[in-house]
């Protein structure tokens, strides 16, 4: 074969998920979830009527048009058109959500995320292309199984705006991963929909899952269409892929890298994380704090480039109990300060073990209170950042954290001192990270005090772009303060977009200036993506490639 099959494409329902209906019952209780939503004076029956009568009558308008719409243009257009628009379009989604629970469960085959999972191990570039009228079903469920990340690429007919059988959302497909379709299989369960689409889009080969009490059936009323292969169970596939010899990477590969945070829940382990950032274009990974022993025991991390340790990593005791027992460096209990020494020692063990360069430090804080905070993002969020309400609440955490830093500030001093000595004797950087709360130590005067407590060769400024954003929105720190002052000791920079005062988005997805970030790093600088787990991989990739055109990396 000239073109050797690369990707793996799959349909959802009915292919790796089956849909079992709802019995009348407990589809009008989930209806009457949406009757209060709606606050009309139809019964649930009534109301369910309604929508399955529109529903169907959606459904041959698409199938004519093969064109999809979105929950808004659904809702608003089909379903519920005599509501006032504003308001179903305010609701859609969530009015999907719950109509789509009422009429059916829908459950992943047993063999499914085993399957999948071993499909990515053998080397195949795997994505989803799917008929559905529902925009978050599908990267959720996904989200649940664990498998989100083996799935470079997901696309959704109501996201796309065509459906199957038009070959252009496969070929879609096709485009986003930077392939030829005869490099491309496509696994379904419909002839008419997913063999043809595929078939018309040039691809290499046509898979169905058949259905055992109506294939014969549906064979019979599509007998003009053929697949390539038929299997009962997905586990078939592995007879038919045997691993890849060659896994190049279809992507650029920057020189940037990805922090664990974004491998939990989006991977089953470590390794499976590491070829998916591999894959998606980055070149090293930070291990964050999230990452316990258990999670780094059947990994040889001297296989890895691997760019930062993040403490407390590894994190037998996780950063969370850190906090809730004050085992933090900034304690002024020095039982407590000790717990909080040991554990950032156990992370320059870990770097200097797999001469890994840097640490990543947090200087703890003067309190784990953030509900004066809260309040504070509560009014940003209703448009009121600089009231003066907005003022008071700013004023009187000033006052509060002016009153506890000294003792905890002291101790962060202390603390360094000791982890500077020790990690004296082996290659390794500790960097200090500017933070995301107001309580959080360091403030930005204070990051000037502790940079000079050692020169550049043992310690350097993390500059964190979401949370000197976050800060600046609260009206406390310019976010460019932090480069301008201390640009000349920065030897890492976390890449992450802010929406409002929420960080951790791909960058672009927010409002972070990145070029002028730009301007400010240092070549030799590393450069990590901090992501949520709720970026899905191509969002991932988009963020690369914006900072890449931002010129950040």
């Amino acid at each position: 074969m000239n073109n050797p099959i690369e990707v793996i494409l799959f349909d959802m329902g009915g292919t790796l998920r089956n849909s079992i209906p709802k019995g009348s019952a407990a589809k009008i209780k989930v209806v009457g979830e949406m009757l209060e939503l709606l606050s009309t004076e139809l019964s649930a029956q009534a109301l369910s009527d309604l929508i399955s009568e529109r529903f169907k009558q959606y459904s041959l308008w698409a199938r004519k048009t093969l064109e999809e719409l979105s929950e808004r243009e659904l809702w608003t257009r089909w379903i519920l058109p005599d509501w006032p628009e504003e308001q179903i379009a305010a609701i859609a989604v969530r009015l999907n959500e719950l109509w789509r629970r009422a009429t059916a469960e829908r459950m992943f085959f047993p063999e499914t995320r085993d399957a999948v999972v071993e499909l990515f191990r053998r080397g195949y570039r795997l994505g989803i292309v799917s008929n559905t009228v529902s925009s978050v079903e599908i990267p959720h469920t996904l989200y649940e199984l664990k498998i989100s990340g083996y799935f470079e690429t997901v696309i959704l007919s109501c996201v796309f705006g065509k459906r199957k059988p038009d070959p252009d959302i496969l070929l879609e497909a096709v485009r986003r991963l930077r392939v030829s379709p005869g490099s491309c299989v496509y696994v379904g369960n419909l002839l008419h929909r997913d063999v043809q689409s595929a078939q018309e889009a040039g691809f290499a080969r046509t898979i169905i899952r058949r259905a055992p009490e109506t294939f014969s059936a549906h064979q019979a009323e599509h007998a003009e269409i053929i697949a390539d292969t038929n299997i009962d169970d997905l586990r078939e596939l592995l007879d038919i892929f045997p691993p890849l010899s060659n896994q190049a990477v279809a992507r650029p590969v920057y020189k940037a890298s990805l922090s664990t945070m974004w491998a939990i829940n989006n991977y089953l382990n470590l390794s499976d994380f590491f070829e998916g950032a591999r894959r998606l274009g980055f070149s090293e990974i930070e291990l964050n704090h999230q990452v316990d022993t258990s999670m780094l025991s059947d990994l040889d991390l001297s296989k890895y480039s691997i760019s930062s340790v993040h403490e407390p990593c590894p994190a037998d005791i996780s950063i969370e109990e850190l906090k809730s027992r004050d085992w933090l460096i900034s304690s002024p209990d020095e039982n407590h300060r000790n717990r909080g020494v040991q554990a950032i020692k156990r992370s320059i063990d870990l770097a200097q073990q797999f001469h890994i360069p840097v640490v990543v430090v947090h200087c703890g804080m003067v309190s784990t209170d953030v509900s004066t905070e809260k309040e504070l993002r509560t009014l940003f969020a209703d448009g009121k950042s600089g009231s003066d309400e907005h003022q008071a609440l700013k004023q009187k955490m000033i006052a509060f954290r002016k009153g506890l830093i000294t003792p905890c500030f002291a101790a962060v001093k202390q603390s360094l001192h000791e982890l500077l000595d020790y990690a004296a004797p082996y290659p390794v950087r500790l960097g200090l990270e500017n933070r995301y709360h107001y309580y959080d130590i360091p403030g930005l005067d204070e990051m000037g005090e502790l940079l000079a407590l050692a020169g550049p060769e043992q310690l350097g400024f993390v500059y964190d772009a979401g949370h000197a954003q976050a800060l600046d929105r609260l009206g406390f720190f310019a976010s460019e303060a932090w480069l301008h002052r201390y640009v000349h000791r920065l030897i890492e920079i976390h890449l992450h977009d802010v929406v409002g005062v929420n960080d951790h988005y791909a960058p672009g997805r927010g409002e972070i200036d990145f070029a002028k970030i730009a301007k400010y790093s240092p070549k030799a600088a590393i450069r990590t993506l901090e992501l949520q787990t709720m970026n899905p991989p191509e969002q991932v990739v988009a963020g690369l490639e914006h900072l890449a055109q931002t010129g950040c990396i």
